[in-house]
């Protein structure tokens, strides 16, 4: 995929309520967040002075770099990315660690996300694809995940100490799914996964208004695939972090 669709400029701005001509009253402790367009500017978010604006290119260079000295393959995976004028989210994919069920190879990944509308702070996912029809899920409680704020500052630089970590604990996760192919779906589960993902959602999903017959992990494919195929790019992260915090992945 082309990355620099990622790198679009971006700057701070200065904001003023419009008065009389020329008479303008500035308003303190705010700033536009803006993308510079020809003659003028896109206002994309008005935040506090606090802000820190730290520009996608900024968070995926030093990324990618800290990946690139893991000594294993990865690849840039356009299957979970994309990029809006507000967030973007980038899927990395390690298509040589991996997880595995009855039916197919399943792919260690990283997910990186930024936006600059505070809608989130930069956050780093492990997660994974599952090949046999590229299902996006988050293992982000088992194998571990990175938060920080546009307010502090963050760095990449212990991405092999994170990276280590997840490598030790992705035998849990194999344990996980060969527990959950054997355990069926129960009530309380059910409600917990309607309460993320809504009533009507969960019965087009499952195709019935009980409890299915199948097990755990059959569920979990059934509703990573929905998320992974039916669900808007921008919209897949919610739905995926909701899902697997039911599920203690």
């Amino acid at each position: 995929m082309n990355i620099e669709q990622f790198y679009f400029p971006v700057k701070e701005q200065d904001i003023a309520l419009i008065n009389d001509a020329p008479w303008t009253d500035a308003i303190n402790g705010y700033k536009a967040i803006v993308a510079p367009n020809g003659s003028s500017d896109k206002v994309i978010s008005v935040v506090k002075k606090s802000y820190k604006l730290v520009p996608n290119k900024e968070i995926i260079e030093p990324f990618m770099e800290q990946v690139s000295k893991l000594g294993v393959r990865w690849k840039i995976d356009s299957s979970h990315s994309f990029c809006q004028i507000n967030r973007m989210r980038l899927q990395i994919t390690f298509p040589d660690i991996l997880l595995k069920d009855q039916e197919s190879d399943i792919a260690l990944s990283l997910f990186l996300h930024n936006s600059y509308d505070q809608s989130e702070g930069i956050r780093l996912f492990w997660g994974a694809i599952r090949s046999i029809c590229t299902n996006g899920m988050v293992f982000g409680n088992l194998l571990g995940s990175f938060y920080s704020r546009h307010t502090k500052g963050f760095d990449f630089e212990d991405i092999y100490t994170h990276f280590g970590k997840a490598s030790d604990n992705i035998h849990k996760v194999q344990q996980r799914i060969n527990h959950m192919q054997d355990i069926p779906v129960d009530q309380k589960l059910m409600e917990d996964l309607q309460a993320v993902l809504g009533k009507r959602r969960m019965q087009e999903i499952t195709q019935t208004d009980t409890v299915p017959d199948q097990s755990q992990w059959h569920l979990l494919n059934d509703i990573t695939y929905f998320i992974s195929h039916d669900v808007e790019k921008d919209k897949r992260a919610k739905f995926q972090l909701g899902v697997s915090k039911v599920l203690a992945l």
